[in-house]
């Protein structure tokens, strides 16, 4: 059974989030080989968004089951799945809801691998999606997590030279839990995370210099230029104190044996 994420694949155009969904599977796939025991691993994929490696994670041989209530974003996988073999699309199922509920509808221990990747950044209090995400988690299973990094909120407007834009995002409060925890920073999500069954085994940033651009057309995938960006995006998403200022955060955290 592969572990390896980093395929070709249909990918949006805009370079953040290229470069998001191909530096998160990367981070990802380090630690899959935790679980390379379990065989195909049983995943859930809320939000299942463009930067999520749902559909890699199928090519791979792994089992997922894909949760959304836009239904939009579910109609783009189901499209970009219709490319795909028979098998891979056996094992990808598409299901519209809300991830938050995801204890009411499956139980303790039903998956090896939980995905929510974008997800919190629209939601009042993260938390209650993060608990209901670690208790469907098999013990021992990996809780990956990506969120905006309010640390990061003003860099964008600041490299582009548009002042109030920044003075604004300077002065803007981070999401919060219900308790007051800044889940927009790695050390807040962290403390969730533990709190919750989960512990964080490590954290990245995503988009520390691709973000400051990212709106613009991504680099041919195999061309030099590609190659430069994700060994530099790579090398800076692990590194202080580059990772404190990415544009997104990447936590990957492992249910604790109960």
């Amino acid at each position: 059974m592969t572990t390896a994420l980093h395929e070709a694949t249909t990918w949006p155009t805009d370079l953040h989030t290229c470069v998001l969904r191909e530096i998160a599977s990367r981070q990802l796939a380090e630690h899959l080989v935790r679980l390379r025991s379990r065989g195909p691993l049983k995943v859930l994929d809320v939000g299942c968004g463009p930067a999520t490696p749902s559909l890699l994670l199928a090519r791979a041989g792994h089992l997922v089951t894909a949760v959304s209530t836009d239904t939009l974003q579910l109609t783009a996988l189901h499209d970009e799945m219709a490319a795909e073999p028979e098998d891979v699309r056996a094992r990808l199922r598409l299901v519209e809801g809300d991830g938050s509920e995801a204890g009411r509808h499956f139980p303790p221990g039903s998956f090896d691998l939980a995905l929510c990747h974008g997800v919190l950044d629209d939601l009042a209090e993260p938390d209650g999606m993060l608990a209901a995400l670690a208790r469907i988690l098999n013990p021992g299973g990996l809780l990956s997590v990506t969120a905006a990094n309010s640390a990061a909120a003003a860099m964008r407007a600041g490299a582009a030279g548009e002042w109030s834009a920044t003075r604004k995002a300077l002065g803007a409060r981070a999401v919060g839990s219900a308790d007051g925890t800044d889940t927009g920073s790695a050390e807040g999500l962290s403390v969730v995370l533990a709190d919750l069954g989960a512990p964080v085994l490590s954290w990245y940033g995503v988009g520390v210099f691709s973000s400051l651009r990212g709106e613009q057309p991504a680099p041919g995938r195999g061309t030099k230029t590609w190659q430069n960006l994700i060994a530099v995006e790579e090398e800076a998403g692990r590194t202080d104190p580059y990772r404190g200022i990415a544009a997104t955060l990447h936590l990957v955290g492992e249910k604790t044996i109960r």
